[in-house]
């Protein structure tokens, strides 16, 4: 940014009056929806989706001609697909526009560029972007936003200062202030997006959370340059977001204070080399190093080093860094869902458990372990699915199968873990890989987790992706009556859970498919049975996701255990354990009811695997053969 006096609030007022006299480019509409010919006049009424295509296959030409043509305050929420194309056009988007989704057809397709910068017609720094956006709830998906000025001074790509904003697997690209994330209230939710930029390429007032994104610096400079107010509780936090630079950066600040009270939080972050060691600049003003908050927590890469961060920064602790997800941070006196009823940034994902941590705390026990990498084999496809339709998502799986021919007939539901507040279907995907490369079709899912939705939610998603596989059984050469399902930790719970629950209206209401839910067998690694159990020692992650502590919800407590409900009609089961005798919690009680009514249990125990040992060799191998040699004996 630079001189100060450029960001003064008069500047950008007399930036908004030219634009507003300046804003018709050459601007046509085309009013006629390709879907049935028939031509509409569209504007100052749209209230219904409309598309953008510069072919003239759309409704309109021009993005801003679509923008205006929006009717304002939307009673219900519309799209604006934006068809590839590169779209020369500074755009405004006005307060009066809420509730749209912006849809282009990916980054690298859908590309909205200008060139504007402070050195041109004595622009101040407000003057210069790509695509202003002062309107709330709004999102914005699969496109590119950038200014091409080059290396000439402040260039703004993205300035945005409306609230409830969402911008997924977006791109934006420029060098100096190219993201302005602002507005004192604001909160802007950033995910999968690429940033590039060369100095204080993210700066502003805004709450802005940014999951899974790449930052890119060009030049050896400041990432951001916050300017949150005191009175709000949380600036930038960037989440699991991974670092890059161009080969010859070398000395990168995290951030430096445009106001005194900036805050800004990394977490879960791989930090390159590029960083500097001291992590944070004070911009030359001491004073500012007792009001700013700066701080990380389990950082890692060659820039997480902390031995000579700034003594003023701080180093969170698993507490403290609890806080930062989206729903914990955009927390305020004002409503948190959209019109479709669900929170407007989106599923809350926790990222905490992923095979990086897994890796951390399995070296401290068990140093000799590494863990499986496996992402692809040349014998095994795979095929991306959507096996059950919410109201507001779907919900994914990926389906891996032999190209070989050497089919067992067999589907096997991979049931991820993670105290059922976090994980991912990725982390079974080394798995799925090798059962597929053995001949089993593997279909590691996502479910949702206690902070989309608390019990039983998440066993009538996995009795779904059930009830999936076996329709389309036929399409990857499966046996109907021959699906099993599989789950680690507290995916082994949930798998043995509704495994043991087949018949039961109260884990899958749709009567005339509970049938299509029922499984030939349970393979559990190291998962409880029991919640309430004097083996147990489930406490408050159990509680998240069972609505209430033990004592505030004793029912689901009782009712989310498989020892209450294994009985004559439960399918034979396997058990694979580690050294750690919590998670063995319920299972010989188990084992005792079904040996009454002849059916078949069996445990195998590694006596030196602490918990996660799945996810690593030397047990990797062990744990695909024994399911192997138990999938063979109850088919038998």
């Amino acid at each position: 940014m630079g001189n100060k006096s450029r960001h003064s609030f008069f500047a950008m007022a007399v930036g908004l009056l030219l634009l507003t006299c300046s804003a018709n480019l050459k601007a046509q509409n085309v009013n006629a929806y390709p879907k049935d010919g028939k031509i509409k006049d569209l504007k100052g009424k749209v209230q219904e989706d409309i598309v953008v295509a510069k072919d003239g296959s759309g409704d309109f030409l021009f993005i801003q001609d679509a923008i205006d043509a929006i009717r304002v305050y939307l009673p219900k929420p519309i799209t604006v697909y934006i068809k590839e194309g590169i779209y020369k056009e500074k755009l405004l988007i006005p307060g009066t526009i809420t509730n749209v989704t912006f849809m282009g057809d990916g980054p690298d397709k859908t590309i909205i560029t200008f060139d504007d910068h402070t050195g041109k017609n004595k622009m101040q720094t407000f003057d210069t972007y790509t695509l202003m956006v002062l309107g709330s709830s709004l999102s914005f998906k699969n496109m590119t936003i950038q200014n091409t000025a080059g290396k000439v001074g402040q260039a703004v790509a993205l300035h945005a200062e409306g609230d409830r904003l969402v911008f997924e697997n977006c791109h934006f690209k420029g060098n100096q202030d190219t993201m302005f994330a602002s507005g004192e209230n604001a909160r802007h939710y950033y995910k999968n997006c690429y940033i590039e930029g060369t100095t204080d390429f993210i700066f502003g007032s805004a709450t802005a959370y940014f999951e899974s994104c790449q930052i890119h610096s060009k030049s050896n400079s400041y990432i951001t340059a916050a300017s949150t107010p005191d009175w709000v509780k949380h600036g930038y936090v960037f989440n699991n977001c991974k670092l890059t630079a161009d080969q010859d950066v070398t000395e990168v600040y995290l951030g430096r204070p445009w106001r005194d009270h900036a805050k800004t939080v990394f977490i879960n972050c791989d930090l390159g080399n590029h960083i500097h060691p001291k992590g944070w600049h004070n911009w030359g003003r001491e004073e500012v190093e007792q009001t700013v908050f700066y701080a990380e927590y389990n950082n890692f890469g060659l820039g997480a080093e902390r031995t000579s961060r700034v003594s003023w920064s701080k180093l969170l602790d698993s507490n403290q860094a609890s806080i930062y997800f989206p729903d914990e941070v955009f927390k305020g006196a004002h409503f948190q869902q959209d019109l479709l009823g669900k929170p407007w940034y989106g599923v809350v994902k926790d990222s905490s458990y992923t095979l990086n941590s897994a890796t951390v705390k399995m070296k401290k026990m068990f140093p000799l372990a590494k863990p499986v990498l496996k992402d692809t084999l040349i014998d095994v496809d795979e095929s991306k699915v959507s096996y059950k339709s919410l109201s507001y998502r779907d919900l994914e799986a990926r389906v891996f199968e032999s190209n070989k021919p050497n089919s067992k007939g067999v589907g096997l539901i991979l049931v991820h873990g993670g105290g059922w507040q976090s994980g991912s279907l990725d982390l079974l995907v080394p798995m799925a890989l090798e059962l597929a490369n053995r001949g089993f079709v593997a279909m590691p899912l996502e479910y949702r987790l206690s902070r989309e939705a608390i019990f039983p939610a998440a066993i009538l998603d996995i009795k779904e992706a059930i009830a999936w596989l076996r329709a389309n059984a036929a399409l990857y050469n499966i046996k109907p009556d021959q699906i099993y399902v599989l789950g680690c930790s507290a995916g082994g719970q949930l798998a043995t859970l509704a495994g043991v629950t087949s018949g039961s209206e109260d884990f899958f209401p749709k009567k005339d498919r509970i049938e299509n839910s029922q499984v030939s067998g349970i393979i559990n690694i190291d998962g409880i049975v029991a919640f309430d159990h004097p083996e147990s020692g489930e406490g408050t992650l159990a509680a998240k996701w069972l609505g209430g502590s033990l004592t505030d919800n004793q029912s689901n407590w009782k009712n989310a255990s498989a020892l209450t409900h294994a009985g004559k009609d439960s399918p034979p089961i396997l058990f694979i354990n580690g050294n750690q005798l919590r998670f063995h919690a319920g299972r010989d009680d188990l084992r005792e009811i079904l040996d009454s009514y002849q059916v078949f249990s069996k445990v195998i125990e590694f006596e030196d695997a602490p918990h996660t040992f799945w996810l690593f060799e030397p047990w990797f191998d062990r744990v695909i053969e024994s399911v192997e040699v138990f999938i063979a004996n109850v088919s038998k």
